[in-house]
């Protein structure tokens, strides 16, 4: 069983051989106050510049962070000579005027752009996103962090490195509560399924390292809840019959009950299977059938993630490559989602064309 071992630095985020970018931050609300921001200062990134229609907003992470420009006009930030990057966190339906801004000015000085997700609240609004940037040529990347949450970090490597031999199923349950009054979750439409759930559908995704053709969903509303949209949902993504793999998410968001919340990954292989929660991974093997390895994984999604997807668009931009979660990338994960959603709504399967 030694091809198991995990130690932090297999899966823990690693530094860009260059971190010095200069980096401009759109939206100074509080996922970048609570994530990007102490994310980027931990891994000692180079926020150089802020903006924000709110310009108290501003001040704060100003103070906070010991950001030298601070602005309310996005074309101030856009003239800015020291920002080469843009981490739009913004919310979705933000994103695509100011995408069409960024990439009609283009300045010369501006390398890239990383995206808080889901990318965008329609799939023509994603779809168009793609395009406008790579017509602008300017690399888009998705913040899909969660493909740099240690726990997912370890499962790939142990995956990557033939622990589980062929992989055929990946299970996911998740157990929690956003039902929140005056929260803007419960006024988003299909927000389990588009904004908080693509997480996991790209989670499936980066585990099988497939493309599903098919997906099967079915969302219910729960009595009294709050949002507008069902909470509670599972998707089934059916793959190629020669791929031998299927995969399911199940995401109740409206448990009650806290001491009753759980997230949980399974692989399942011809060879072993683990089981993961956000701090701890299970592995056992057919060739041990009585052992068990328990690993105790260091680091946390916020905010130790946010620094490691940001420091994946550097890569890229030191490589002359696309980042892993490129928008063009993202376009198969945000398809999964809204395929979700006509699925649960018709109670038919969708089909998906190749993109």
């Amino acid at each position: 069983m030694s091809n198991i071992d995990l130690q932090p630095a297999d899966y823990l985020p690693t530094a860009p051989a260059r971190k010095d970018y200069g980096i401009g931050l759109i939206g100074c609300g509080r996922i970048a106050r609570s994530a990007h921001l102490p994310a980027y200062r931990q891994c000692g990134y180079n926020v150089v510049a802020a903006c924000d229609l709110i310009e108290a907003n501003v001040e704060r992470v100003q103070a906070e962070f010991s950001i030298p420009h601070g602005t309310a006009q996005v074309e101030d930030l856009l003239d800015d000579e020291a920002v080469q990057i843009i981490d739009l966190a913004v919310h979705g339906k933000q994103r695509l005027p100011l995408i069409e801004q960024i990439c009609a000015a283009r300045p010369p000085h501006l390398l890239g752009v990383l995206s808080q997700k889901p990318l965008a609240m329609s799939w023509s609004d994603a779809v168009r996103m793609v395009e406008l940037c790579r017509a602008a040529g300017l690399p888009l990347m998705v913040n899909q962090q969660a493909r740099w949450v240690s726990a997912h970090r370890a499962l790939r490597v142990l995956i990557d490195r033939g622990v589980f031999g062929h992989v055929y199923c990946v299970t996911h349950f998740h157990r929690s509560f956003q039902d929140h009054p005056g929260s803007w979750f419960i006024e988003l439409e299909h927000f389990n399924f588009i904004d908080h759930g693509i997480h996991y559908i790209d989670l499936c995704r980066y585990f099988t390292q497939l493309e599903p053709i098919r997906v099967k969903a079915t969302a219910t509303m729960q009595p009294g809840q709050l949002a507008i949209t069902p909470m509670c949902h599972t998707i089934l993504l059916e793959f190629p019959p020669e791929a031998q793999v299927m995969a399911v998410s199940h995401f109740n968001n409206v448990i009650r009950t806290p001491q009753l919340h759980r997230y949980e990954w399974f692989i399942d292989g011809t060879e072993g299977s683990a089981m993961a929660s956000r701090d701890t991974v299970i592995v056992a093997r057919k060739d041990a059938p009585r052992q068990q390895r328990v690993f105790g994984i260091q680091g946390n999604w916020f905010p130790d993630a946010f620094g490691g997807s940001m420091g994946e668009l550097m890569r890229a931009l030191d490589a002359g490559r696309e980042p892993e979660t490129s928008g063009r990338d993202n376009l198969h994960s945000i398809r999964l989602a809204y395929a979700a959603v006509e699925s649960a709504a018709t109670g038919e399967a969708i089909t998906l064309e190749p993109l």
